[in-house]
C-alpha cells in the first residue's frame, strides 16, 4: 500500500564518516533524531545523460555519465535545545562527511520494520528564510552527498522457523537427471539458500558437495553409489539463521 511522508523521522551520526559505508555498517552506529523536521528533500542518484551526434548520425548516441548522489534540502522549525538540531548546527560548521538515516513510518504491519534511507556526506547551512508574523522560525540545512543511497526495504520482525522439512523432487535419483528443491515451508519470510550434500562412505556422514548451491542438482558419475540430500538455510535479519536438511534420497546414485 502506497503511504505518505506523515511520520517520516530523520538522524544525523554525530561521529565523521570518512568512507564508504554499508548496510551493517550504517546499522551499528549511533544515530541522534532531528526534532521538528518539516520537509527532506530529494535524496537518490542522478545520473548524467550524455550525447554524441556523428555526420552521419540519425538517432543521437547517449551514454550514462557521472551520477550525482543528492543534494537534499533539511527543513527544520529552529528548536535551540534539540540535540538533533544543535548536532546539525555542529556539523554544518566543519568541513568532514557525515552518516544521515530517513525512516519512513510505512511498514506494512505491525510485524515489520519501516523503509530506511542511508546516506552520507557534508552538510551546510543553516539557512534562515525570513518570514512574516505568523511564520515560524526556519532553519535549512543542505546535505552534499558523496556516496550512493542504500535502501533497505521493510523486513519482517518475525523470527524464521520450519514446520515442514525441505525434500528433494526428482528422486529416485539417477546421473544426469536434475533433482530439484523443495523449500518446505517456513514463516518469517526468510530469504533461503541451498547446499546439496552427499554421504560417500555409507555411514549417515554427509559433507558438502562444491559448488551445489542452487535450486536444482544434477548427479553426476562421481556422484554413483552416493546417497545425497539438501541442506537449506533460513534467515530473515531477526535472530539466528535457521539450518534444516531434507531426508537423504531413498534411493542411491543408479549409473
Amino acid at each position: 500500500m502506497a503511504q505518505t511522508n506523515k511520520g517520516r523521522r530523520f538522524f544525523i551520526c554525530e561521529t565523521p564518516k570518512a568512507t564508504d559505508l554499508n548496510q551493517a555498517a550504517y546499522e551499528a552506529l549511533t544515530w541522534v533524531e532531528v526534532l521538528n523536521v518539516g520537509s527532506v528533500g530529494e535524496t537518490g542518484k542522478n545520473t548524467n545523460v550524455l550525447s554524441y551526434d556523428e555526420l552521419d548520425t540519425d538517432v543521437t548516441q547517449k551514454q550514462k555519465g557521472i551520477s550525482n548522489a543528492g543534494d537534499p534540502q533539511v527543513e527544520c522549525a529552529r528548536n535551540p535545545t534539540d540535540t538533533g538540531q544543535i548536532a546539525l548546527r555542529a556539523a554544518a560548521a566543519t568541513k568532514y562527511f557525515y552518516a544521515f538515516k530517513v525512516e519512513d513510518e510505512d511498514k506494512p504491519s505491525a510485524d515489520y520494520t519501516n523503509s530506511i534511507y542511508y546516506n552520507r556526506g557534508l552538510i551546510t547551512g543553516p539557512v534562515r528564510p525570513g518570514g512574516r508574523n505568523e511564520d515560524f522560525i526556519l532553519e535549512v540545512f543542505t546535505l552534499g552527498l558523496v556516496q550512493a543511497e542504500i535502501v533497505v526495504a521493510p523486513a519482517s520482525q518475525v523470527a524464521t522457523t520450519n514446520t515442514v522439512l525441505p525434500a528433494i523432487s526428482g528422486a529416485p535419483a539417477q546421473t544426469g537427471v536434475v533433482l530439484t528443491a523443495y523449500d518446505g515451508v517456513w514463516t518469517g519470510e526468510p530469504t533461503l539458500t541451498y547446499q546439496w550434500q552427499s554421504d560417500t562412505e555409507g555411514n549417515d556422514t554427509f559433507a558438502d558437495i562444491s559448488g551445489a548451491t542452487s535450486a536444482t542438482f544434477t548427479p553426476v558419475v562421481g556422484n554413483v553409489g552416493d546417497a545425497l540430500r539438501l541442506e537449506v538455510t533460513g534467515v530473515n535479519g531477526e535472530g539466528t539463521p535457521v539450518v534444516v536438511v531434507s531426508l537423504p534420497t531413498q534411493l542411491q546414485i543408479a549409473a
